[in-house]
């Protein structure tokens, strides 16, 4: 049974370790250890979900555990994840997995050094409502998508770019929706606001589809909405709602109408623990999500900075 860790339990580093659980349940892990710098926190999380091991020190952790995923704050990612992999651990690494490309670039080497799985937590690709996108858009033309990811961010969230924390989810469903590489940011613009930032930006990919960006940390009201034109299509996906609308205009002699699929729904990160589980105990040539494309979205997210104006 692969034996797992997490680092970093608070916000999202606890539904991580909620679901471990519920996958220790039905015998795919065993959830053996965790890890935070906050003592308290670490051993009520320990205690809530009955987990063996709690430590404040990752590197004590690493001794009882095969593979971990790491959900500290951004800042500590890349550090975290160095030792990590240094010590020959598969890791799960949360996005952005590193603050720049040249930290990212690092984090691969030493993968590809010591034979190692790890990949970035880029969850929007097992979101059920991005997939059925995606199966929708199979054999179509697209001409250009517009991401809308928009929402009040947490204070302790203020300190990281919303590029960062928000728009690398969008960068990187740009290159997984169209199958495509970010080819050029044509333009960027940042918004300052009181209390956080607006980001705007289009992007090329190497088949010519635009990807239009629109994140904030501002909004009162939660938005994540992906907009895809086609010649013949619009199609409008709601992840948040887990539905789908589109008009479909192929037909001349059919009026379009309004079409509305609810996408069945089930837990991304359950869905992502179960691959990178997968993963690491069947040790594939190539897997997708991986650190190269956590270097792609960082090289965007570089680009998109030094066009900003």
């Amino acid at each position: 049974m692969l034996r797992i860790g997490v680092i970093g339990v608070g916000r999202w580093g606890k539904n991580h370790v909620r679901v471990l659980k519920q996958l220790e349940y039905e015998g795919k892990v065993k959830l053996e250890a965790i890890c935070d710098v906050k003592e308290d926190l670490v051993l009520a999380i320990k205690n809530e979900f009955k987990v063996p091991i709690a430590k404040t020190d990752y590197r004590e952790m690493l001794k009882h555990v095969d593979a971990v995923i790491i959900s500290t704050s951004i800042s500590e990612l890349f550090k975290v994840a160095e030792g990590v992999l240094i010590e020959g651990k598969h890791a799960l690494i949360e996005k952005p997995v590193a603050t720049s490309v040249y930290d990212a670039m690092k984090l691969l080497e030493i993968v590809h050094s010591n034979k190692l799985v790890a990949a970035p937590g880029m969850i929007m690709r097992f979101d059920p409502t991005v997939n059925k996108l995606r199966e929708i858009l199979l054999n179509e033309a697209i001409t250009y998508i517009i991401f809308k990811r928009l929402s009040k961010r947490p204070e302790h969230m203020l300190s990281y770019p919303v590029l960062l924390d928000l728009a690398v989810h969008d960068i990187d469903l740009c290159r997984y929706i169209t199958s495509n590489e970010i080819a050029e940011v044509i333009d960027s613009k940042k918004i300052k606001l009181p209390y956080d930032e607006i980001v705007l930006a289009v992007l090329r990919t190497t088949n010519n589809i635009y990807c239009i960006l629109h994140v904030d940390g501002f909004s009162p009201y939660k938005i994540r909405e992906i907009d895809v034109i086609t010649p013949k299509l619009f199609v409008r996906a709601d992840t948040s709602k887990g539905k789908i609308l589109y008009y479909d205009t192929s037909n001349a002699k059919v009026q379009a109408q309004e079409n509305v699929i609810q996408v069945e729904y089930y837990e991304p990160l359950k869905k992502e623990l179960e691959w990178f589980i997968e993963v690491v105990k069947t040790r594939p040539a190539t897997y997708a999500p991986s650190l190269y494309d956590a270097v792609e979205n960082l090289k965007v997210v570089e680009a998109i900075q030094s066009k900003i104006s």
